[in-house]
């Protein structure tokens, strides 16, 4: 009996043997005769044409590996750019029946199958797309959550447009929703003004974060991350700020409310639709929203760091200075002599040193939360982006500030690219975004009340700028012989104190390099129930330091 792998009948079968034949024979009108047997069961599974089964079948292949972008399905079927123009209906059509999804991958345009495609694939079984309509109200802002959570993981300027069209289209299927009956009354339909789709994105967004964040408000400058590529979202801010949009006439939206007075920097609904526009729906709490980038104190777990004298001595001042009453004294006493009230910290030193760890263990000891800075997703290459993400950064510490019982600290972690000297006669695009981002930057810190803390390894080439307002500075140098047998007991406990001291004095490893070799010895520990000896973390130690040569410190962005 034929294995269930080799049926013809079956999808894998099918969908591998289109794609393997039209890979090495072409898109053939001879050879998709040959096929038609196959091609046959995946239209019926799917529901579709058959030009865009051919194209399915390369999609589901590269999703295994980082998604087909348009090159490579052209070169999949044989034909041109030019020619495969032809071919984009077929893959709107998967993608409007939701058996594909566009992102991005290699910095461009890709399609994916989704997770019921790969499902139907995996099942034998016939496709279901998530049903988008006959909707209730909580099932409809799980679409909108979804449909915001693929526009922000796009790097694309069409992804605006087609944001907005899957909005629409889930409003319009789904009249029997309060909630869509009345959007669909409001005048960010009926009005056709310039900017009229973006304010319509904004709307959808604050009604989202809403729903199933609890925030009241939403800064600008996030809301601005909604703009499309051509637009001008310096005249949009301006029209916010003046009051003029449609939203705002209409009585949608207001400016955000802090303390009791009205916040420009941020956008929020109006209570009117806050009180009438979702009945349909359970709504989240306020108190329940946390930031993803926010790192609890509670859930920071103890960890035993040992640095060198003189680094210990500086990081306990430090945390001394950043206990809740100290520090308000330290505030006062920085506009006592007319400085700002934000106090900004430098760790320094060579990778794997402790600087992050000493940052969460601050933390952790202070009570105060984490607020982590992921510096590679600050940079876009779509103009304007990357300083939207910069000032959304420091418009949400500010709200984090205002509204926590303790200022969390604000963690620029890896911040070599972001603190270097800036780039002088610049006219290159990319230096000047540079450059604007790190005014940004200059500026927020200049205007910072709370506590931040960088932490870089090249601290050689920090802008001068950026060195001024770094008030704490703290050099996490190579660990000395002492401090290095106390990480190899505290990281490998079976060591005796002997083989401790001797793998320190052999081996001038940073902890991360000390961390690198207990990982190993541990992971051979669970594979074969050795326990680690003196030999072979020997040999791990000599295997760290190949490793070592092989790595280059990445300069800039």
């Amino acid at each position: 009996m034929a294995s269930k792998k080799n049926n013809p009948k079956t999808l894998v079968f099918s969908m591998n043997n289109i794609r393997s034949t039209v890979e090495r024979e072409g898109n053939l009108p001879d050879i998709i005769k040959g096929l038609a047997d196959e091609l046959a069961l995946v239209r019926d599974r799917f529901g579709v044409s058959e030009p865009a089964a051919v194209l399915l079948a390369d999609i589901l292949e590269m999703s295994g590996r980082s998604g087909a972008d348009e090159d490579d399905l052209a070169k999949y079927l044989g034909v041109s750019n030019i020619q495969f123009i032809e071919s984009q209906k077929y893959l709107r059509e998967l993608e409007e029946k939701g058996i594909v999804q566009r992102g991005s991958c290699r910095g461009r345009v890709c399609y994916r199958v989704t997770p019921e495609t790969t499902r139907a694939v995996e099942k034998e079984d016939r496709f279901q797309a998530i049903p988008m309509t006959g909707l209730t109200g909580d099932e409809l802002f799980s679409r909108f959550r979804k449909v915001f959570s693929d526009f922000q993981g796009e790097d694309d300027p069409d992804r605006p447009d087609r944001a907005l069209a899957r909005l629409d289209k889930l409003v319009e299927e789904n009249q029997q929703l309060d909630f869509c009956r009345r959007v669909l009354a409001l005048p960010i339909y009926t009005e056709k003004t310039m900017n009229i789709e973006t304010e319509r994105r904004i709307f959808f967004f604050l009604c989202n974060r809403f729903v199933t964040h609890g925030e009241a408000g939403v800064e600008l400058e996030r809301l601005l991350e909604l703009t499309d590529f051509f637009e001008d979202d310096r005249r949009l801010k301006r029209h916010i700020s003046n009051g003029n949009t449609v939203l705002q006439r209409s009585g949608l939206v207001t400016f955000g409310n802090n303390d009791g007075f009205s916040d420009a920097g941020v956008l929020a609904l109006s209570d009117e639709v806050k009180g009438e526009f979702f009945s349909e729906v359970e709504l989240t709490p306020e108190e329940q929203v946390r930031y993803r980038d926010l790192v609890s104190s509670a859930g920071i777990a103890p960890k035993e760091l040992f640095f060198n004298h003189v680094e210990n001595e500086q990081i306990d001042r430090l945390g001394a200075l950043i206990e809740p009453e100290a520090f308000k004294a330290v505030q006062e006493r920085l506009e006592k002599v007319g400085m700002r009230r934000g106090f900004n910290a430098l760790f320094y030193g060579g990778p794997g040193t402790g600087k992050t760890a000493c940052a969460y263990e601050l933390a952790r000891r202070t009570g105060r939360d984490l607020f982590v800075v992921d510096v590679t997703k600050l940079r876009s290459k779509w103009v304007g982006d990357s300083e939207k993400s910069v000032k959304a950064v420091f418009n949400i510490y500010r709200k984090l500030c205002r509204t926590s019982e303790l200022a969390p600290i604000l963690l620029f972690n890896e911040a070599d690219a972001i603190f270097a000297k800036r780039f002088e006669n610049v006219d290159d695009s990319v230096d000047q975004m540079n450059n604007t981002i790190q005014n940004i930057i200059l500026q927020e810190m200049e205007n910072l009340e709370g506590l931040l803390i960088a932490t870089t390894n090249l601290a050689t080439n920090l802008d001068p700028a950026f060195e001024r307002r770094f008030i704490f500075k703290v050099e996490f140098k190579m660990p000395e012989a002492d401090s290095r047998a106390k990480i190899w007991k505290s990281m490998i406990p079976s060591l005796s104190e002997e083989d401790a001291c001797a793998l320190a004095g052999r081996y001038p490893f940073s902890g991360g390099n000390i961390e690198n070799v207990a990982r190993k010895s541990t992971v051979e520990y669970v594979l074969s129930g050795n326990e680690p000896t003196l030999d072979s973390l020997d040999g791990y130690c000599r295997e760290e330091i190949l490793s070592r040569k092989k790595t280059r410190n990445k300069i800039g962005f």
